[in-house]
This record gives C-alpha cells, structure tokens and sequence, in this order.
C-alpha cells in the first residue's frame, strides 16, 4: 500500500485548468478572476502557480520533492495515504526492532561498563547499526506524526499549507470550510470503502472539479437553494489566496 500509494502520488496529475477557462467574461465575478503571468491563464480560486513544475496547479497545497510532483486536487488523498502508510511502517519497525535493540543496549552495558562480557568487534558493529537504526526510526516517526497531523488538519478544515502560509499560521476559518465530513469527501471521495486505497474508480473521487467550491457564506447558500452556483462570490470580496494580479485579467482584456 505503501508503494502504491508513492506511486500514485508521483504519477498522478495533480490538476491543471482546463483550456481557455476564465476568457468568456459573462458576469462582474469573472471579470476580476486573478491571471498568471508565467501561464497566461485565467487562474481559478485556490489555484497556484508552481516554479518548479512551471505550471498553474488547482488547488495547490505545496510542492514535493520527495514525489517530484505538486500536491493539488486530484493527487492529496494518494499524499495523505503516503503519509499514513509511512508512519504504519515505521511504528511497525519500532515495535518489531524493540527486543533487538533493547538487546543491544543490554550487550553494550555488559561489554563496557560493567565488563561481564566479551567485547567482540562484529557484535559490536551489529549492535552499532541497530541502535542507530531505531533512533533514526524512532525520529521519522515522530516527525511523521506531526506532519500528518498537520496535513489531517488542513484536509478537515478545508485550508491548504499555501493558504495557511499566507495567514502566517494564524487561526482562522476558511472560506471554504463546509464542515468537516465534507471537507474530507472534497479529498477522499464519497465512497468510504475506498478511502484506504489510494485508486478512485469512479465512485471514490474528490467532490467536486477543483475549480469552483462551495463556501460557508450565507449568500452562497442561500443561491443554492434558489439554484444559482453557491461559489460564485461577491466581486468586492476577497479571499486568502487573491494576488496582487487580481484584476491584470481584466485590464489585459479591456486594454
């Protein structure tokens, strides 16, 4: 799972915008959509511009190098899933290695402290490399743990680390936090009998086109119930995500 879940997280496209979106300027919101320079694109909201994939990525949440690849909309479950499947592997370890290193605690304590034993150099050397092992062990896990943490977080509060970069890590509600059990099916899907797998067939994708999101704005909701989109927004507001390029689309378009 572990594997396969790396995989997917290198292979898979985190999402990019589709063709010519964001040119038809039919209404005041699209007029004020944000543009990339680098692209030359109409960027959606919540959409970044990467500089080491030189690319526009919907919903980006940061860059990995450990994938070579961004984490964005069609590709967070499989990172999460990395997340959990590493820190499963690495308890694992802790526990299946915890005789043999309290083992060679034990053999060091003999052989050079209080000289009841031998001291061998292969043993030593073996010992050497399990004690170093499970301390380096012992260290990913925890920082995994905090990672994790950090990015189940995110995920249940709808916030990405480019957004929660940008609040400089203070506390906030997001603009497009609709609760926590939908907040996670916008990541993992509908289907919770796929959740633990990192493949969406069909019934397992993320709520949603990463381009358009639903808000907790009580105008939104209340256009939802008349039938409108609930994510088109008000032209004078403004989220974490909106650049200083907010208005180069319009300018370019009316210039």
């Amino acid at each position: 799972m572990l594997v396969w879940s790396f995989i997917q997280s290198m292979t898979t496209d985190p999402g990019q915008v589709p063709v010519f979106w964001g040119f038809h300027l039919g209404d005041p919101e699209n007029k004020r959509r944000r543009y990339c320079l680098m692209c030359n694109i109409f960027k959606p909201e919540r959409c970044h511009h990467c500089s080491s994939c030189n690319r526009c990525v919907l919903n980006m949440d940061h860059h990995c190098p450990w994938i070579n690849n961004c984490i964005g909309f069609w590709n967070r479950k499989f990172f999460i899933l990395l997340l959990i499947y590493v820190l499963i592997v690495t308890y694992f370890v802790a526990v299946s290695m915890s005789f043999a290193w309290l083992e060679s605690i034990q053999w060091s304590l003999d052989a050079y402290y209080f000289g009841t034993k031998g001291r061998n150099q292969p043993e030593l050397i073996t010992n050497i490399i399990i004690q170093v092992a499970y301390m380096l062990n012992g260290i990913i896990a925890i920082l995994m743990t905090m990672f994790l943490k950090f990015h189940i977080k995110l995920a249940l509060s709808n916030k990405t680390t480019i957004e929660n970069l940008e609040m400089k890590g203070n506390p906030y509600q997001s603009l497009y936090d609709i609760s926590a059990k939908k907040n996670w099916e916008q990541v993992f899907g509908g289907n919770k009998w796929l959740w633990p797998f990192p493949v969406f067939c069909g019934s397992g994708k993320p709520l949603g086109d990463g381009i358009y999101w639903p808000t907790n704005r009580p105008e939104d909701n209340e256009r939802q119930n008349s039938g409108q989109p609930a994510n088109r927004r008000n032209p004078q507001s403004a989220s974490p995500n909106r650049g200083q390029n907010s208005n180069f689309g319009a300018q370019r378009m009316q210039g």
